[in-house]
């Protein structure tokens, strides 16, 4: 999509996450990046993620959803609290909050051929201080084929 550094490798390098961490060598390896208003992803599927007739499970789907609507998380806080590292355990809870998964829904509209790369698209509906909520789509040839409503809850750490 294009030359610069994908959210995930700018701020989640060591990330290990199944679906997005760069550092995951077995995972999904998604690369999202900033498009105007919102983010994109173009991934690509193989064999293991067949659901037995030629087409992306569905629970692979939904992770990849999951984790681009993180992306697009990732980009509203960073524009509302500035540049981070996640390897900087300092800034959570702190100088920049930290927002986990809380609740996903999943609509699935048509198969996505493993054949073909799957295009994501995310949009933050709403965002404050508690929570952020978020739409998440994969597209399959042109055509919508599964989408996501995604809230993000605030993550508070304990530090003892």
């Amino acid at each position: 999509m294009t030359k610069t550094p994908s959210l995930q490798d700018s701020y989640y390098a060591n990330g290990t996450c199944f679906g997005c961490g760069p550092r995951n060598a077995e995972g999904l390896q998604l690369k999202s990046f900033v498009v105007d208003h919102q983010t994109k992803s173009t991934w690509q599927g193989g064999a293991r993620y067949d659901n037995g007739f030629g087409f992306l499970n569905g629970g692979i789907i939904s992770t990849l959803l999951d984790c681009h609507s993180a992306a697009c998380m990732m980009k509203e806080t960073i524009d509302r609290y500035g540049d981070f590292s996640i390897e900087d355990n300092e800034h959570f809870g702190i100088k920049h909050p930290v927002y986990l998964t809380h609740q996903i829904t999943v609509t699935f509209h048509r198969p996505a051929p493993l054949d073909e790369p799957a295009l994501l698209v995310a949009k933050c509906l709403r965002f404050d201080e508690a929570e952020g909520l978020y739409r998440s789509e994969l597209h399959s040839r042109g055509k919508l084929a599964a989408h996501a409503e995604v809230r993000w809850k605030r993550f508070h750490m304990r530090r003892g």
